[in-house]
C-alpha cells in the first residue's frame, strides 16, 4: 500500500474528473476568473494588459505572447465584528439581534479581576456556557444556520462571576 501502485499516465492523468487538457472547463468556483500576467520583456500592447480580468481565458493577444493568463479565486469575505460590548458585575445581561451570514463567532476576554464566564442563548434554541475563564484568557465559540444571507441572529448573553468581575465580548458574522 505504498507509492509503488502510483503511476503517471501523462497528459490523459484527470483533474477533477477530467482529462488534463479539460482542466479550465473544470472550474470549482463559481466566481473565478482569468487574469493577464505580462512577461518580462513583454511589448506595450501587453503591458496594457496587466491585471485585466475576464471570465474566460484569454486568447494570446499576438502569436508570439509570452504573456500568462492565470485563474484567480476572489478573496474570501470576511467576517466583520456585527455587535460587541462588555458584562460587568454578577448575571449581567445583553441581547444583540443583528443581521450576518450563515457563521457567527462571539470571542471572550475576561478582563478581571476575578474569574467570570458567561452563558449564552442562541436564536432562543441553543444554550452553551463557556465555563469560568481566567482573568486575561479568552475563548472563542462558532454557531451556524443555513438559508439565504443576511440572516436574522438573536444573541442572548449572562454573566456568571463575582461583583467587579469584566468580561469582554465581540461577534463577528
Amino acid at each position: 500500500m505504498g507509492d509503488d501502485r502510483v503511476q503517471h499516465i501523462g497528459d490523459d492523468q484527470l483533474i477533477y474528473g477530467l482529462p488534463k487538457h479539460m482542466e479550465g472547463v473544470a472550474n470549482t468556483g463559481a466566481n473565478e476568473y482569468w487574469e493577464i500576467v505580462p512577461s518580462k520583456n513583454a511589448c506595450r500592447t501587453c503591458k496594457l494588459l496587466m491585471g485585466m480580468r475576464s471570465a474566460r481565458k484569454p486568447v494570446p493577444v499576438h502569436p508570439n505572447c509570452t504573456c500568462e493568463a492565470r485563474r484567480v479565486s476572489p478573496p474570501e469575505r470576511q467576517p466583520k465584528v456585527v455587535a460587541f460590548g462588555l458584562l460587568q458585575g454578577y448575571e449581567d445581561i445583553a441581547a444583540e439581534n443583528f443581521g450576518a451570514g450563515q457563521k457567527i463567532t462571539i470571542t471572550f476576554l475576561n478582563l478581571g479581576p476575578f474569574p467570570a464566564g458567561v452563558e449564552m442563548r442562541i436564536d432562543y434554541t441553543t444554550r452553551q456556557s463557556t465555563g469560568f475563564l481566567v482573568p486575561g484568557l479568552s475563548d472563542s465559540f462558532s454557531f451556524y444556520k443555513f438559508g439565504e444571507t443576511p440572516l436574522w441572529w438573536n444573541v442572548n448573553l449572562t454573566s456568571h462571576g463575582l461583583e467587579g468581575s469584566t468580561i469582554r465580548y465581540e461577534i463577528r458574522g
